[in-house]
């Protein structure tokens, strides 16, 4: 197969994005995996509430990726990253001071909310500073960097340990700070007359209900919906079940450090993979590839033929490899039907999709624990990602889109 697709050049203005990005992904390392530690044993509050505050970052997330839509589509994403990042800021010294409980919630909620203002607003400057032949492969090197700054800020956690856990909150806030200056220093070197360098023309028609009538973004948020349920979700709540119940808790850490080496040792081969792969070959390939850790552990819940500590990190390998895959292929669909003057709503969408599809594995995973037949889960993930391959195959009867249709 020729590769007519053009080199991936990264302007200077998206990799000052990037660096701020990696920066911020370091402070989400730091905090992520102690937030509940912190709650709890620092300032106090009762485990099941503690617990229960960590889903206020996830419901958050829903207005706060609708609002960015709807201001990155009229000012630049520029400020709309800036505005979600100083949120975001404020929610991290809230949750490092607060001590009443309601603070505290608000304080989380706070963080949830303005990084979920953030996503859409970058995807939407990654679009308007990447030629659209190229946008598939900038959206998955950013993944696999978010994923490394993570990592480094996890580990670097382990190192400092659970000492001083409010000092983390207050790296992670730093961390924001500099992610800003990141924003601002790549606005002052976008080229001119690219969309993320200037306002726009016009201000956008139709708002959310135009993207209603597009009946093929109808069709990628379906598909988006339907992997997020059958890859994130699965993996977030399906593993852990595994673990649990093959009496091996433990299994989980290994789980992820193999996805994340995964993710990251893999850059290379994704990239590649993006520059000969049309995006519904990509996401396809992603479908099968999540399939087939799916059916090791559907295997490993029916029998412990492998037991957890082999079977789930292979399982996270697989993950990791179906990421890669899909981490470029759905923005780039999204970015390649979205108008520009409707661009941030369009990302938007696909955020709120993604996110949506997230909730769906936990309440799988548990009417699967609740009947005992943990397998069940893996099976109907299985049964999710083959609808994907169907969907993703099988071009639109209206309103075609050549993205979605094979290549030849």
């Amino acid at each position: 197969m020729d590769d007519t697709r053009p080199a991936l050049r990264l302007p200077v203005a998206l990799r000052l994005l990037l660096c701020g990005d990696v920066v911020s992904a370091v402070g989400i390392g730091l905090t992520q995996p102690y937030l509940v530690i912190l709650l709890h044993s620092v300032k106090g509050v009762p485990l099941v509430t503690a617990t229960a505050m960590t889903s206020l970052l996830a419901l958050a997330s829903f207005p706060g990726n609708w609002l960015s839509g709807a201001l990155a589509d009229r000012y630049r994403g520029h400020r709309v990253m800036t505005g979600g990042l100083a949120v975001t800021v404020c929610g991290l010294v809230l949750v490092a001071t607060g001590g009443h409980p309601v603070l505290l919630g608000c304080a989380v909620a706070a963080v949830g909310f303005g990084w979920s203002v953030t996503l859409p607003a970058y995807a939407t400057l990654i679009a308007g500073l990447v030629p659209e032949a190229a946008q598939g492969r900038a959206f998955t090197l950013q993944f696999a960097l978010f994923n490394a700054g993570m990592g480094a800020g996890s580990a670097a956690g382990v190192l400092v340990g659970t000492d001083d856990l409010t000092g983390l909150w207050w790296v992670a806030a730093a961390t924001c700070l500099v992610a800003v200056a990141a924003v601002w220093a790549s606005y002052t070197r976008a080229p001119a007359g690219t969309p993320a360098a200037r306002d726009r023309d016009a201000a956008p028609a139709g708002g959310y209900r135009a993207l209603l009538a597009d009946r093929a973004l109808l069709r990628v948020l379906l598909v988006a919906l339907l992997m997020s349920a059958a890859g994130y979700g699965v993996y977030n709540a399906g593993l852990p079940v595994v673990a649990v119940t093959g009496g091996d808790p433990g299994a989980m850490a290994w789980a992820s450090v193999a996805n994340c080496l995964t993710i990251v040792a893999g850059l290379p081969l994704a990239l590649r993979a993006g520059a000969r792969l049309r995006p519904p070959q990509l996401i396809a390939a992603a479908a099968a590839v999540w399939s087939a850790g799916w059916l090791l552990c559907a295997v490993e819940a029916r029998s412990q033929l492998l037991g957890a500590g082999v079977t789930l990190p292979l399982a996270a390998v697989l993950m990791g490899a179906g990421e890669l895959l899909l981490a470029g292929a759905l923005p780039a669909l999204v970015n390649a039907l979205a108008p520009q003057a409707l661009r941030g709503r369009y990302n938007a969408a696909l955020t709120l999709a993604m996110t949506s599809g997230m909730w769906a594995g936990p309440l799988l995973a548990a009417a699967a624990t609740a009947l005992g037949r943990v397998w069940l889960l893996f099976a109907a993930a299985v049964a999710l990602l083959a609808v994907v391959t169907l969907l993703v195959r099988r071009p639109a009867r209206t309103a075609p889109v050549p993205e979605l249709q094979p290549a030849r």
